[in-house]
């Protein structure tokens, strides 16, 4: 839900908010680039490790007395998310040609490198917020009333721009942001939450999303002894595992269809959690040569094991790690397993949150 106004245009006190959330990533379903459909995999959105981004915008007369530039944009952010920001607010001065906010402040800030996709996230945050800003800036110069709509129907006001006119919505939020180079899960689940399925990129409808049963607790269990991989430790794994096409395939997309989706559908939970699990393992498989087993350390694999034996046979590392996702049954299962994983499980940590069916949110204050 989108909270709108009509603000005045030579406001000098705009602003506006964008808020969006983690997603558990349960696996790739190929990584050889020669393959017609590489990549894909499948997600949820989680209530869990929001971000959010506050932006104020220039008021008329500022917007028409001088240039704004990534110099004078101020960013509030911590260390390791301030060059990451800057580098989105540069890339957008490159293509537009101006910044539309006069300042950008980082409220809440995903945790990064533990597998719940904080770069994508705050990317697209990023994006949605200048995009706001810019739609606004627009209709301020033509003296029209500025209303906000969906972060998808803002991409869609790209129209006229040459370099968007044939992109949809998930394409152009893919090249403001830079993210989506092998998983459109992300990008999906910023613009319309729920459980995502991509098949790939050369299918003409690479994702879709589904309803998750809001009545499944998600536990996330996170290692504390390590974390995630990323940049060119990532891409140095991939390498090596990309030589020869997944022979497991064919088999994981029947799983999405035959098994996961009409779980979810049914809200067969002990269907969905075995189909989980099976899948998992197959993904695993893919990078099993450079990790020596098909999960990312010997610490994720025992707190998955521990998982199973509370009878969550679904329990998947999240991407890299070292998150992983438990899915349980009811909110007292969800309670009886959180107990016991903190007994068993001594150097993680444990939180209980629920799937988020919505879009990322966008509004002002």
């Amino acid at each position: 839900m989108l909270h709108s106004r009509d603000p005045d245009p030579t406001d000098s006190n705009v602003s506006l908010s964008v808020e969006s959330y983690g997603r558990i990533h349960f696996g790739l379903m190929e990584i050889c680039d020669g393959q017609p459909h590489c990549f894909g995999g499948i997600g949820v959105m989680i209530d869990h490790s929001r971000a959010i981004v506050q932006a104020k915008l220039q008021n008329q007369s500022e917007r028409l007395s001088r240039s704004f530039t990534p110099e004078s944009c101020h960013i509030e952010a911590d260390q390791y998310w301030l060059p990451r920001i800057e580098a989105i607010v540069n890339a957008w001065h490159t293509r537009f040609g101006s910044v539309p906010v006069e300042s950008l402040a980082l409220h809440s800030t995903p945790v990064p490198h533990c597998g719940l996709g904080s770069g994508t996230q705050l990317a697209c945050t990023l994006v949605a917020a200048l995009l706001a800003a810019h739609r606004h800036s627009d209709d301020a110069k033509h003296t029209c009333t500025f209303t906000f709509a969906t972060i998808p129907k803002l991409l869609e006001s790209l129209d006229a721009d040459p370099a968007f006119s044939n992109l949809r919505p998930i394409e152009r939020l893919s090249a403001l942001s830079q993210r989506g180079k092998r998983s459109n899960i992300g990008l999906c689940g910023f613009l319309q939450g729920g459980f995502v399925v991509d098949r790939g990129e050369t299918i003409a409808q690479r994702t879709q999303h589904f309803s998750f049963p809001e009545q499944w607790p998600i536990l996330i269990i996170q290692d504390l002894t390590s974390l995630g991989d990323s940049g060119t430790a990532e891409s140095k794994m991939f390498e090596q595992c990309s030589q020869s096409p997944n022979p497991n395939r064919s088999q994981m997309l029947h799983c999405i269809d035959q098994e996961i989706l009409p779980a979810l559908a049914n809200r067969d939970w002990v269907q969905f959690d075995h189909a989980l699990g099976t899948y998992g393992r197959w993904a695993g498989q893919i990078f099993e040569p450079v990790q020596g087993g098909i999960y990312r350390t010997p610490q994720i694999a025992n707190a998955i094991a521990e998982a199973s034996k509370l009878g969550i046979t679904g329990a998947s590392q999240s991407s890299w790690g070292p998150s992983i996702c438990a899915i349980a049954r009811d909110d007292d299962h969800a309670k009886w397993c959180e107990a016991r994983l903190r007994t068993n499980l001594t150097n993680a940590r444990i939180h209980v949150t629920k799937a988020i069916n919505h879009a990322a949110r966008l509004c002002l204050p």
